[in-house]
């Protein structure tokens, strides 16, 4: 797929791994080692987004929900 980017003339491309909330394998060495090294061999200069990993973006949302199963479970106790 990078080949054909290169092909098409795209310079610049950022990658953003919904498929992870948090840094994995997958995100640290993958991307943003083997497919940059790729796509800086075919002259794209490849960025990533970060990860959520410890936001309050992320983190906030989860505590609610865990607040609120934890009231339910308690009622149905």
């Amino acid at each position: 797929m990078l080949g054909e980017l290169a092909r098409k003339g795209v310079k610049d491309l950022l990658v953003v791994p919904i498929s992870f909330v948090s840094d994995h394998i997958e995100t640290l060495y993958e991307i943003d080692i083997l497919y940059k090294d790729m796509a800086t061999g075919l002259g794209i200069n490849l960025k990533r987004t970060e990860s959520l990993n410890t936001s309050p973006l992320l983190l906030r949302p989860l505590l609610n929900c865990s607040r609120g199963i934890i009231l339910i479970m308690d009622v149905n106790l």
